[in-house]
């Protein structure tokens, strides 16, 4: 009896691994795309929100010192996926709900990537299997409006740290991993005040970049049916180091790129979740090292070791920031 329930264990591990998907972190959508990047984001913001998203913001990403091409992110949000999302874990799905088309130029000509769902929902909503229907629903969704509003090359090409399951392991046993909801912390709780209020007050607070990584609040998306806000936030310089340190990552397609790492813009903004509990309010955030894991972790383990302290000071400016702005300190 014994013996059948390990050969059975054995067979189970090794039909789970053949049956298991691997997904890259971010997927192209075009490569090779006509026109200039204020023409496509136009174009793409327009024909979003006919599709029914909500437009959150665009920017310029800040791209590495002496880089000499340009990249654009867009922030999207569906709210019919947003709610099948928060249905499924309400507790994790409002890291996973912003949509991020990446524009961005290279020595190949300017293309269009984004946040690959199957990949950050393995991790985020931490099942396998269970919202893979889910996820190829939307992709297909954000692919569709991005190659109705531009020409260029179509492209399925995935990139960025390859996962057969959305569990993060520990670099070199240590550092950074475990499950996604277990990474999720309280940067302040404020007793007897409302989401919305303090919702408003980060904002305010993250209003002009922070002094050493930029770091401000790029919009706010309000879930009035939960309670919960969620505000973007990101930094130039934050972004023109991250991308930096990971260039090409385990592409060796873009390897002697000029400034590769740009492709991975989706990356960003950060995630709060602002939210009611009870009377008091929690503002959260997935924890810096394990949420640069999820985006960058093909940068491999030494250059994990060698910036180790870049995502606790990312937080600490984030943290000053916020604080002052809800005590109401003096300028």
């Amino acid at each position: 009896m014994l013996k059948r329930l390990i050969t059975w264990l054995f067979l189970s591990v090794i039909i789970s691994g053949i049956n298991a998907k691997e997904y890259g972190v971010y997927q192209f959508v075009l490569t090779r795309v006509q026109g200039d990047i204020a023409t496509i984001t136009a174009q793409l913001k327009n024909n979003a929100v006919t599709a029914g998203f909500t437009v959150l913001a665009d920017y310029d990403i800040g791209v590495p010192e002496d880089c000499t091409y340009k990249g654009h992110l867009i922030l999207l949000n569906d709210s019919s996926y947003t709610e099948q999302m928060m249905r499924a874990n309400a507790q994790t799905a409002p890291y996973a709900i912003v949509d991020r088309i990446n524009i961005f130029q290279d020595e190949d000509g300017t293309h269009i990537a984004v946040v690959n769902p199957h990949s950050i929902n393995r991790t985020m909503l931490m099942d396998d299997q269970q919202y893979e229907t889910l996820s190829e629903a939307h992709l297909k969704k954000i692919r569709t409006l991005i190659m109705q509003s531009t020409q260029g090359t179509p492209s399925r090409k995935e990139y960025g740290q390859f996962r057969d399951a959305g569990f993060i392991s520990k670099t070199m046993g240590v550092m950074a991993g475990g499950k996604f909801a277990e990474k999720i912390e309280d940067l302040f709780i404020k007793k007897n005040a409302s989401w919305r209020t303090i919702a408003t007050q980060v904002m305010q607070a993250l209003r002009t970049p922070g002094p050493e990584w930029g770091m401000h609040a790029v919009f706010k998306l309000e879930l009035a049916g939960y309670n919960t806000a969620v505000i973007g936030v990101t930094g130039r310089a934050m972004e023109a180091k991250s991308f930096d340190i990971v260039g090409a990552g385990d592409d060796d397609d873009r390897d002697d790129f000029d400034c590769p790492g740009i492709a991975d813009a989706g990356a960003y903004p950060f995630s709060l979740v602002i939210k009611q509990a009870g009377n008091d309010v929690k503002i959260q955030m997935v924890t810096s090292m394990y949420r640069m894991k999820i985006f960058f972790e093909d940068a491999g383990k030494w250059a994990f070791m060698k910036n180790m302290t870049m995502p606790g000071s990312l937080t600490d400016e984030m943290h000053a920031m916020i604080k002052k702005g809800l005590l109401k300190l003096p300028e």
